[in-house]
């Protein structure tokens, strides 16, 4: 409050900062400007880059706020320097205008001018973050677990040294990591669970280390195992990316991606900035980079209801571990997902009011019943109204803009969340909720008959029957396949059923107001499900926006109200080991349906550049594409298509003109064909029993013996362009 009433006081004249931090961030901004004026786009200098951008326009904001924890600065800082990019980015490809450099540099520079003219606000609230243990505890026994930390990276990186890159089997990955890896994380898990049950709950610097160092090796190993984005959905996201980048523009007459390009603009912004205007170049960093930043975001959106240091870090661990989705990697989806929750956080710092009299009526009788009441919990809540509200109203209302210009589920779950929140008075002003429904509402308007004619904007009001849905592409599971997904619901079971009773156990002690809130926000994504199955990964979608908010029930579970001391570190010990069990189980043993040859990259790199306009390219296999062909930004001008029904007959022979009869109507006369072979493609096929795995061999022998030329050798990759009786383009007069 005296930070403010400073901040009033300040007369007009101009001031020049000189905290220490804001220097640097102003020379580094100006170094950063010039770099990106001169083009240099080495690795270092555009991780450099990238580090900057999203730190110096966030900065500029967030030093002016009001006192505020420290984890949430760190984290808006840096989601205001990607939704910065996010507008530079939609307006530049919205225009046709596509100049980011020098908009990258103007901003950088007026931002740096701000952070140089201007007052700062107050210093980070630091009454609860022990970073270090005090001087009179400081003994060999404090440097043990960073001893034991070091210690586990070093195995680590020589783990992921000696693990065998090769074919992979129904154990995914689960088989190839070496016994030194699972010590690694061990030690990691170990020290970690550790910090949280001790009597004395380790310093905050200890904790974010060790959960820093799980995120990475959990959320890294398997990327660092290839040299290319490993997911095959990855690629047509790159190709979007590349497209509006290349074109300077979107198309929305192409595809969905092109209606909702936020994310697209965003990355082709940023890439340009970095002087890596290729997606490739940095998509694999996606997966590890998005688990970082959302573990960050749940930190601060726990310590923004809770004092206690021991949930907030339990409820980081039960994110960590029982984030089995997978759902960081290149895509908006991932980017949504962490503007969302810098929308619930922004919510919860500044916007906690006291709710309408019928509820507080309700609250105020419980707690008279119960004869106690955790104030300090509550105070923690409410006190976020203090100041800043103009500031977040603004923060919101944009974040959930890019995020409706970003995704399409997306903005509903937050409205579904927080609608009824605004509503009811839990935040203030009321109004802000119904603007949250209507901007993804307004978006829709223009892509409505789109959406309704391509999609369908509803699969029909059946709960139980969206909640059950299946795509017909689904591949038969085998025996560990199984076994993966009865891990996936005994994980997911586990944590609801603790946090329900967490919920239980801190209302019961008298917290209703932090406990209806987590509760609501943990349950209404459930209500998705009654309009749509998302094609059929609803339920996917469900648990992954529920998960934050049950992990903190999690921790109430074991860490609310007095704590037995015996009994809680047992039980949440044996909790979290059976999350991290269950976790690295679920989490690996997939892989083989994940992974993307480097081969298949290179072949798909260099189709992309030699085709032209109505070129087909033709995968034998059917259903979806496992050669990730929608790769560059030449991605709309060609078209593909299958010979899986022309192979299903035994009898027929593959050939040119077999080729060119079953795809009569699919390839122009004066279009190039080319026909690939991979061993992901005939993966697929048999495991789908769509054709039988002796006509692969025998299809492509054929083929090589016709009309055609062998353009592509990858190892497991093969394409053969078709010789064909191409006709001439008739002369101009």
């Amino acid at each position: 409050m005296n930070a403010l009433v400073e901040d009033k006081t300040l007369t007009a004249r101009l001031v020049v900062t000189s905290r220490p931090l804001d220097c640097l961030l102003v020379f580094c901004g100006l170094v950063t400007a010039v770099l990106i004026a001169i083009g240099d786009s080495t690795s270092a200098v555009a991780a450099f880059k990238l580090v900057v951008w999203l730190t110096v326009p966030g900065w500029a904001v967030v030093r002016r706020l009001p006192v505020i924890d420290p984890a949430a600065r760190v984290a808006w800082t840096g989601v205001i320097g990607a939704s910065v990019a996010a507008l530079a980015g939609l307006a530049m490809a919205w225009t046709g205008q596509w100049h980011p450099q020098p908009v990258a540099v103007a901003i950088l520079v007026l931002a740096t001018a701000y952070i140089c003219f201007s007052p700062g606000g107050a210093s980070p609230n630091r009454d609860h973050a022990r970073w270090w243990p005090g001087a009179r505890s400081r003994s060999f026994s404090d440097f043990v677990p960073w001893l034991i930390l070091g210690l586990a990276a070093f195995m680590w990186v020589f783990a992921l040294t000696i693990t065998d890159t090769g074919p992979l089997d129904d154990l995914g990955l689960l088989s190839k990591f070496p016994a030194v890896w699972y010590v690694a994380v061990s030690l990691v898990f170990a020290t970690c669970v550790w910090g949280v049950v001790a009597r004395q709950v380790a310093s905050t610097l200890m904790m974010s280390a060790a959960i820093t160092l799980l995120v990475t090796i959990l959320y890294g190993s398997a990327g660092l195992l290839t040299n290319v984005p490993r997911l095959p959905w990855t690629y047509k996201h790159i190709a979007v990316t590349d497209y509006i980048g290349a074109a300077g523009r979107v198309d929305p007459s192409l595809d969905i991606y092109n209606r909702w390009p936020g994310f697209f603009s965003a990355s082709a912004f940023l890439g340009e900035v970095m002087g890596h205007p290729d997606a490739l170049a940095y998509a694999a960093w996606a997966e590890p980079g998005f688990a970082l930043v959302n573990v960050l975001l749940v930190l601060a959106v726990v310590r923004a209801i809770s004092r206690k240091p021991r949930i907030y870090w339990t409820t980081v661990l039960v994110f960590v571990l029982a984030n089995w989705v997978g759902q960081n990697y290149y895509s908006p989806q991932a980017f949504a997902y962490s503007l969302h929750l810098t929308i619930c956080l922004t919510a919860l710092t500044f916007l906690g009011a006291t709710p309408i009299q019928p509820v507080r009526a309700i609250e105020c009788w419980w707690m008279r019943r119960r004869e106690q009441a955790v104030e300090i919990e509550k105070t923690r809540f409410v006190a976020g109204r203090l100041a800043g509200q103009v500031t977040a109203t603004v923060a919101i209302l944009v974040l959930q803009g890019i995020v409706a210009a970003s995704h399409q589920l997306t903005p509903y779950i937050a409205v579904l969340g927080l609608l009824p929140l605004f509503g009811l008075g839990f935040f203030r002003p009321r109004w802000i909720g119904f603007a949250l429904l209507a901007i993804p509402l307004i978006y829709l308007i223009p892509n409505w008959d789109y959406v309704t004619t391509t999609f369908g904007l509803f699969d029909g009001f059946s709960f139980f029957a969206n909640a059950t849905y299946r795509t017909e592409d689904q591949v038969p599971l085998t025996d560990v396949g199984r076994l993966q997904e009865a891990g996936i619901m005994v994980l997911s079971a586990l944590v609801g059923i603790l946090a329900c009773l967490g919920y239980i156990r801190r209302f019961l002690n008298g917290e209703v107001r932090t406990t209806l809130i987590v509760s609501w926000l943990a349950i209404s994504p459930l209500f998705v499900l009654l309009g749509q199955s998302y094609g059929g990964e609803g339920l996917i979608r469900i648990y992954l926006f529920a998960l934050p908010w049950l992990a903190i029930g999690v921790a109430w579970f074991f860490w609310s109200g007095p704590i037995p001391m015996r009994r809680a570190p047992l039980m949440a010990t044996a909790s979290l080991a059976a999350m991290a069990f269950l976790f690295t189980g679920t989490y690996f043993q997939p892989e083989l349906e994940r992974r993307v040859s480097e081969d298949e990259v290179i072949a798909a790199k260099w189709l992309d550049a030699k085709v032209r306009p109505d070129d087909l390219i033709i995968e034998v296999n059917s259903g979806f594409p496992r050669f990730p062909l929608k790769i560059g930004p030449n991605y709309p001008i060609y078209e593909t298509a299958s010979l899986a029904d022309l192979l299903k007959s035994p009898r027929n022979i593959l050939s040119v003109s077999a080729i060119e009869k079953h795809l009569a109507n699919d390839i122009p006369s004066t279009a190039k064909a080319y026909v690939v072979f991979s061993e992901s493609q005939e993966r697929w096929a048999i495991e789908k029993d769509r054709l039988d795995p002796a006509v692969f061999p025998r299809a492509e022998r054929e083929l090589s013996q016709d009309r055609v030329e062998k353009v592509v050798d990858e190892g497991t990759v093969r394409v053969y362009l078709l010789l064909r009786e191409v006709e001439s383009q008739p002369a101009a007069p």
